[in-house]
């Protein structure tokens, strides 16, 4: 089902009641862009490396479709019904919000948006408009603090004097009140108001002589009169909500808010920047440490999975090597995943979606809920469709989570079943469990396992074994799956692309990476070296790959496998490596590949080596990790601390309403001794940023009419901790033997 702006309060209920009842939401998003230059993810950056610069992205880019999707057990169906929900979100002013917002696009991402169907008309016209909670906070401030200058200037600007013409009406009708008021144990009183005017006299002479008696007055125009009643509770608290400044209803993130208040499970697919995108677009601004959005994100939700990672699960990756959302949708629909998972249908209404489901998933299932393709027809997909996606997420979960538990469950049984057979009864009548070797003896040649004193499975035991196994589809698998020991162990961890941590844990400390004792870092490169000339300097320590991080510095990995002869391809025998000397390269090692008339030293000339690469620096991968979480740290401390200070003395945007973030810049540890940041992929070569890195980034911001906080989020060099660790406004190469490539190569699927 796809909402739009001018359904989407009409529709508000049934979201409510979808979610409500469900027992877990999937959801996914589309953006204007991923990442610009200096924030492209690169595999060594550190998870709060990663994090800034994914920080910067989010602040960059807009979400311009939300899909979720939820999933209810239906006991009639025997399986779960899924409704999905397309929201096209756009920006866009309203009577009661004008907004003025800016963002960046990235041109490839609208490229494959358009090719995968994309209405860019129906966005803009049609898209659902938004507020933060800060924003929403300040435009119910902002609407109070109007109301309040009104009253004040109504209150006073508007009192009629009291002259001759009107005295008599003023005395009588205070007179009538004020007796009716001490005397009378009537609820109401009756006051003639033969016009407008004397109307308005009335509601003055309530304000003025009786605002802190308890009493309310209502008008009955067609009758000329007004009453006075007492103010009950009831009425004071009704009277209460109405002065209330209520927000939006217009807003998308209400459904985010639905989500979070029903404490549902919630599912995505390589998931973490969709995250980081919601949390920082529609809920609160994103905080400066890693830490402290793990805590954010878990207290809105605190059960997320991702598919991504639970595809990696050892039970899994033997039948699924390709984990991009529409290759694994596609593989779980056929076996072993098929078979076991438990059964999914469209609920009534939601047919905007036609599933490639299961014959058995077509079976029992009520009228409306799913269509089956008929034969020959290809069936429909809308993959990159947020709402599409969102189902096919927690289509992929429920296949995936179910396969896991019955295989669990079927080795367990297995288990029991083997040890019944293998326990003896000795002559006493007890229970022996000592280990016996079968008797093992050829018939027509077949082997047949034959055990003196074995215990027969009786019918019954036979039944209930499978009534066991049957159970985990058979009945609602919720609470099973979330509760399972054997996916414990993907709950609350978020899958890393290319990254040398894999998952990002949002409920405890990250794993540290694992040592990569065959990786260097080279600095102060000769400037004019290619990779060619490298591979002859380093030769004798047989590298395999260098990865230039930028002009002067490059990774080195060597390969723990035999040289190949040239022309050759390895024999991939194992190789007794040599590590590399730590430190200035030196003019002695040099030299013999530039002085003399041996091939080295000729080879050497012919490829570049000059006197200049003695000063080429060789940093240890675990030297240069530590210096850089100092360096982070440190950083981090410091951000810590501009933010105090701009608590402390807050600044004002340029209309004097919002307040600015902390700025997201970080000093250059370009020219430090060793320094960690130079070789994390993408570092500016000088002090000076990079022209990528150096474009101001545009704020988010609103104007007069919701009082949102306009997002200042300039930055020199991209983000606070992103511009100290990152920086790259080209692309890393890396070269396999002697073919250089981009670094770029194919990364991990989506």
């Amino acid at each position: 089902m796809e909402i739009l702006r001018d359904d989407f309060v009409a529709n508000l209920p049934l979201l409510q009641k979808a979610i409500q009842e469900c027992d877990f939401v999937a959801m996914d998003t589309e953006m204007t862009g991923l990442a610009t230059p200096p924030n492209i993810p690169k595999r060594e950056d550190s998870l709060a490396t990663r994090y800034s610069k994914v920080s910067v992205s989010a602040a960059n880019f807009q979400v311009i479709q939300l899909g979720i999707c939820t999933f209810t057990w239906s006991d009639s169906v025997g399986g779960y019904k899924a409704r999905a929900f397309n929201f096209p979100c756009f920006p866009a002013s309203t009577d009661d919000i004008k907004t003025e917002r800016f963002f960046k696009c990235q041109s490839t991402s609208l490229e494959f948006l358009i090719s995968n169907g994309f209405d860019f008309n129906k966005w803009i016209s049609s898209g659902i408009p938004y507020l933060s909670r800060p924003e929403e906070d300040a435009y119910i401030a902002r609407k109070a603090e109007k109301e309040a200058q009104l009253a004040t200037l109504s209150s006073s600007a508007s009192n009629i004097p009291v002259d001759s013409r009107n005295k008599d009406f003023f005395e009588t009708t205070i007179a009538l009140i004020k007796g009716w008021f001490e005397n009378s144990t009537e609820e109401a009183l009756t006051v003639p108001a033969p016009n407008s005017f004397f109307r308005r006299l009335v509601y003055q002479i309530m304000r003025t002589d009786f605002g802190d008696h308890g009493l309310y007055v209502t008008s009955n125009s067609q009758a000329r009169t007004m009453t006075v009643r007492r103010l009950t509770e009831e009425v004071r608290q009704e009277q209460e909500d109405a002065k209330k400044i209520q927000p939006p209803a217009l807003n998308l993130r209400r459904v985010l808010d639905m989500i979070s208040d029903a404490r549902k499970p919630l599912i995505g697919h390589n998931c973490f920047l969709d995250l980081m995108q919601i949390s920082q677009q529609f809920l609160w601004e994103l905080p400066l440490d890693l830490e402290e959005w793990k805590k954010a994100i878990t207290r809105e939700w605190n059960t997320v999975i991702d598919t991504k990672h639970l595809a990696g699960h050892p039970m899994i990756t033997p039948f699924i090597n390709v984990t991009a959302l529409e290759s694994i949708s596609n593989s779980v629909q056929n076996a072993p995943f098929v078979a076991i998972g438990p059964k999914i249908v469209m609920s009534e209404g939601f047919d905007r979606y036609q599933i490639s489901a299961p014959e058995s998933d077509m079976e029992t299932t009520t009228q409306g809920e799913s269509r089956k393709p008929e034969a020959n027809e290809p069936v429909k997909t809308n993959f990159h469709e947020a709402g599409y996606d969102a189902f096919m997420t927690g289509q992929v979960f429920l296949r995936l989570a179910g396969f896991i538990l019955k295989e669990h469950e079927r080795a367990l049984a297995d288990n029991e079943e083997h040890t019944r057979k293998k326990r003896k009864i000795d002559e006493s009548g007890q229970e022996s469990t000592k280990d016996s070797t079968p008797s093992v003896t050829e018939q027509n040649g077949d082997a047949s396992e034959e055990e003196e004193g074995e215990l027969q499975e009786t019918v019954e035991e036979k039944d209930a074994l499978l009534e066991k196994r049957k159970n985990v589809i058979m009945d609602n698998p919720t609470a099973a799956i979330l509760e399972s020991e054997e996916l414990q162990g993907y709950v609350n961890l978020l899958h890393m692309m290319r990254s040398d941590i894999p998952v990002l844990n949002l409920l405890g400390p990250d794993q540290e990476p694992e040592d990569r004792p065959w990786s260097y870092l080279l600095k102060n490169i000769p400037s004019g070296f290619s990779t060619t000339t490298l591979f002859h300097l380093f030769g004798p320590y047989n590298p395999f790959r260098f990865n230039w991080a930028d002009d002067t510095s490059a990774w080195i990995q060597l390969s723990q496998f035999a040289p190949a002869n040239n022309g050759e391809e390895s024999s991939r025998e194992p190789y007794e490596l040599k590590p590399l000397p730590i430190g200035r390269l030196g003019e002695e090692y040099v030299s013999r590949f530039r002085v003399g008339d041996g091939e080295s030293a000729s080879k050497g000339r012919e490829y570049g080596v000059v006197a200049a690469a003695a000063d080429i620096e060789v940093v240890s991968w675990k030297t240069w990790y530590e210096e850089r979480e100092v360096q982070e740290r440190q950083h981090r401390e410091l951000c810590v601390q501009r933010q105090q200070q701009q608590q402390q003395f807050p600044s004002k945007e340029l209309n004097g309403r919002f307040q600015k973030r902390p700025f997201r810049s970080g000093p250059s540890f370009v020219n430090a001794p060793s320094t960690p940041l130079q070789g994390s992929p993408g570092m500016s070569t000088s002090a000076s940023p990079k022209v990528d890195g150096a474009q101001t980034v545009v704020p988010e911001q609103t104007t007069e009419g919701n009082g949102a906080t306009a997002d200042a989020k300039a930055s020199a060099t991209g983000s606070e901790l992103a511009g100290a660790v990152s920086g790259d406004a080209a692309t890393s190469e890396s070269v396999v033997g002697n073919k250089r490539k981009h670094a770029d190569e194919p990364e991990e699927s989506s």
